[in-house]
């Protein structure tokens, strides 16, 4: 799963605004940022064995 990560704050509390054909608009909790750009990472793997 992807988990999406504010360029600003670095929290993962970004929530998306508006999407469409001309891309996606993210709206930070935390910090109040607002923008097209956001920091997106795979979540962290399990330590279960395998």
């Amino acid at each position: 799963m992807k988990m999406l990560h504010c360029p600003v704050c670095g929290s993962t509390e970004v929530w998306t605004i508006t999407g469409g054909y001309t891309g996606c608009l993210y709206h930070c909790k935390r910090c109040g940022y607002r923008g097209a750009l956001v920091v997106e990472y795979d979540e962290e793997p399990d330590d279960r064995p395998q």
